[in-house]
């Protein structure tokens, strides 16, 4: 609300105004000068006007009056004070700007796009009012490469809210708030994806830089956060690999399968999706007979459960021949500096599949944990993941402490007192044991090493229509990411090609339930889908 200004409220800038003057200049008369001018001005304007915002129109006209003048005594050739700048007429505009309220928004904003080594400097000299002397010994710089500094942030904030004038100031809310849904919590190694990637600002950064290097301006520009964000942040994601610096610039790590291109891929998998489907339709149906008599632990579930190592098993295999032939070795798992190895799989999924597991795209892999002799396999649909069957006290605590071997050489049965009352209450909620008749068993199969190589003859047969297909659909797969993936992530590309080949087997598990040919998941989630577990007593095998 504008309301008229008493004079007697003009006091008590009176002495702040000449000591604003007396820091400026190179004398105590020249500061009584300009402070008198000043003043004057001030009261003249109080009676004419009425004031929105007394301090910042004070402050405005002190300034205005300094830079003023400073030109006036630069064009009369007088000695400056080693506190002004060459370009004093760029100075009044810059700082009258800051003064203000409605430029003000602005300039703090850009302020915050500037990088450290500017923004700091910048800071120090306008608002901290520290002279360029005092600021160059504080930052060990020359009081030359000082003023340059100011100048060029100065440039850039001017530049950038011209270029933003029309657009930006409603973009940068956008931007910052707008959320990136990606699945960051998968991998091809032994790491965490999700510890350096889970934050809206670590994904930010890293979608800003996919597409090439950018320095932290240009991330600042493209984001909307400032600037002090993202160098808070770098640190941690150059320690988990996540971005690389080239220079002073930084570029994302890791191959991001977006929206549009995983539609590209998943049109590729449709015209295959029957013709698989009706082979392993057949092939259960054939070998469930011969199955159901092997003697393993859980040769009674029939193909309906077993489908689910039998299929993955058969598909995995084929895709790795199929690769080889096509010479697209992954390479050796690369060492991560925090002490994992492997690969990001980062993979960007809509609002829907995020706030819905069943919606989920049909990715899926294969954990294993296990000790010298004792393995548990996990074949996982991320459409039907439970986590904890894996983490907090699944089968990755559960393999190494060979009760599974204990149970086999107990008629199947968990021997009393090998889990706690509290262990057997987890697995139970996990699915992953049952209670039968009073006692407890597990709730996947179990085989010793020959079982197990004797199951997998029944299904791991070579059949030439159904090699072809795959060939083609990997070479097809390979040159779509080399299509849409930066040049220098090429190295990833094969690694990315397993993986995402996989995920035919997703797309096979969904045609196969629709037929009933494999046991349908639980609808609610509730109960977990372990179907996919299976233990082998021997040797690791690679599946």
């Amino acid at each position: 609300m504008k309301t008229k200004v008493r004079e007697d409220e003009i006091v008590e800038y009176i002495e702040p105004i000449f000591n604003f003057c007396v820091r400026r200049l190179n004398t105590r008369h020249d500061a009584e000068d300009l402070a008198s001018e000043i003043m004057v001005h001030v009261l003249n304007g109080v009676q004419k006007y009425e004031i929105d915002s007394l301090e910042k129109w004070v402050w405005r006209i002190a300034r205005n009056r300094y830079a003023r003048f400073v030109d006036a005594r630069n064009k009369r050739g007088e000695q400056p004070s080693e506190n002004d700048f060459a370009d004093v007429q760029d100075d009044y505009d810059f700082v009258d700007a800051l003064m203000i309220a409605d430029e003000y928004q602005r300039v703090f904003r850009y302020l915050h796009t500037l990088s450290s080594e500017y923004r700091n400097i910048l800071v120090d000299y306008y608002i901290g009012e520290l002279p360029v002397k005092q600021i160059a010994e504080n930052y060990a710089l020359s009081e030359t490469t000082v003023k340059w500094r100011l100048n060029v942030s100065r440039e850039k904030i001017k530049t950038r809210i011209k270029n933003g004038e029309n657009n930006m100031s409603m973009m940068d809310a956008n931007k910052v708030y707008k959320h990136i849904n990606w699945n960051t919590g998968l991998c091809n190694g032994s790491m965490d994806p999700n510890k350096y990637l889970h934050s809206q600002i670590a994904r930010a950064i890293c979608a800003a830089a996919y597409e090439k290097p950018l320095t932290v301006e240009e991330i600042s520009l493209k984001t909307g956060l400032p600037t002090m964000y993202i160098e808070d942040e770098l640190p941690r994601l150059i320690y988990g690999d996540a971005i690389v610096e080239e220079g002073k610039k930084y570029a994302a790590n890791f191959i991001v399968l977006r929206l549009c291109d995983r539609a590209v891929m998943q049109g590729k998998f449709a015209p295959l999706v029957a013709d698989i489907g009706d082979y392993f339709a057949d092939l259960f149906k054939s070998n469930e007979a011969g199955v159901a008599k092997m003697g393993f632990y859980g040769a009674d579930f029939m193909m309906k459960r077993l489908g689910y190592i039998a299929m993955p098993m058969v598909l995995r295999g084929k895709i790795g021949k199929a690769k080889d032939s096509l010479d697209m070795p992954d390479g050796p798992y690369p060492p991560r500096q925090d002490g994992g190895y492997g690969w990001f799989i980062v993979a960007e999924h809509t609002e829907e599949e995020s706030s819905d597991f069943r919606k989920a795209s049909a990715d899926g892999g294969c954990n294993l944990n296990g000790d010298e002799t004792d393995f548990i396999y996990w074949y996982w649909l991320s459409r039907y993941f439970g986590g904890n069957v894996y983490h907090n006290g699944g089968t990755s605590w559960l393999a190494p402490k060979k009760i599974v071997r204990q149970a086999q050489d107990n008629n199947d049965i968990i021997p009393d007192g090998a889990l706690s009352e509290d262990d057997i209450i987890r697995l139970i909620k996990t699915n992953l044991v049952i209670k039968d008749g009073g006692k407890y068993k597990f709730n996947f199969a179990c085989f010793t090493r020959e079982q197990f190589d004797a199951f997998r003859a029944c299904f791991d047969k070579s059949d030439a229509k159904l090699d072809k297909m795959l060939v083609e659909l990997i070479a097809d797969i390979h040159k779509s990411f080399k299509a849409f993936v930066p040049k220098r992530l090429n190295s990833q590309i094969n690694q990315w090609v397993s993986s995402y080949a996989n995920n035919i087997i997703g797309f096979v598990a969904e045609e196969l339930i629709g037929r009933g040919v494999l046991e349908t998941p639980d609808p609610t989630g509730e109960t977990a889908l372990t179907n996919g577990v299976f233990s082998i007593l021997g040797e690791c095998v690679d599946v």
